[in-house]
């Protein structure tokens, strides 16, 4: 073959290679929609009860809480915060310990808000018992918004809020998907995470909020399977929820 051949050959493999990973590339285009769409229809809600006890790896959390930095905000204020307790460090344990402390020293300091008393009280009644399940977690994240994010571009605190929980949803999205289990619970917003003594380990400075608790675990494939199918899984039709003009 002459040199001319060899030239020629070569040009037309890499131009089969080019064009070969350009089709790739646009059949995986094509997929990609129904990876997220799947992805977004499998997340599931996994309760303390359903949790096994098993270490959720601290790479998992992190990759979360990562795709959770990817939110949608106004202003790029990025205003969630993330404060992850581990089991392994025994800091679930204090977390809650300082939840029910405080949570009692607010009761007996008197002058709370209706809404504030009731989460209080529940709070002080149910942990106890409540506790065992917790320590099944390998990691409780504690989820805020700050409000002052970036003091040049204040925004409108519901858009703050509203972009913690899509920060929130892309972390639960990816949790599923990696297998681990988790869920946000309110946690009393207006009780124990709303006592001094809770806002100062969380960092929270005025106007600054505890939205909830993301409880972290892992569960079996047996759970995982049986979480598609919860009743409360099922959805309306989405025709009942639009209207086209």
């Amino acid at each position: 073959m002459t040199t001319r051949s060899l030239v020629v050959a070569a040009a037309g493999a890499t131009a089969g290679v080019v064009v070969c990973s350009f089709l790739a590339k646009r059949v995986h285009r094509r997929n990609r929609p129904r990876v997220v769409t799947d992805a977004l229809k499998e997340r599931r809600s996994m309760f303390l009860q359903d949790l096994n006890g098993a270490d959720a790896p601290d790479e998992a959390v992190l990759e979360m809480l990562d795709v959770a930095n990817w939110a949608p905000t106004h202003g790029l204020t990025q205003p969630w915060r993330f404060c992850v307790f581990r089991r392994s460090t025994g800091a679930i344990k204090d977390f809650f310990e300082l939840q029910l402390k405080a949570s009692k020293a607010r009761m007996e300091e008197g002058n709370v808000s209706a809404e504030a008393e009731k989460d209080l009280k529940k709070f002080i009644q149910k942990q106890p018992s409540k506790a065992k399940e917790i320590a099944k977690c390998s990691h409780v994240i504690a989820i805020s918004m700050k409000r002052k994010a970036n003091p040049e571009k204040l925004m409108p605190e519901w858009e703050e809020v509203a972009a913690v929980a899509c920060a929130v949803q892309n972390a639960h999205i990816l949790a599923c998907q990696l297998g681990v289990a988790a869920y946000w619970s309110s946690g009393g917003t207006e009780g124990p995470l709303a006592t001094q003594p809770v806002r100062e380990m969380l960092g929270l400075e005025d106007g600054d909020r505890c939205l909830g608790i993301m409880y972290v675990g892992m569960a079996d494939e047996k759970t995982w399977r049986k979480s598609q199918g919860r009743a409360e899984s099922a959805r309306g039709s989405i025709d009942e929820k639009v209207s086209w003009l």
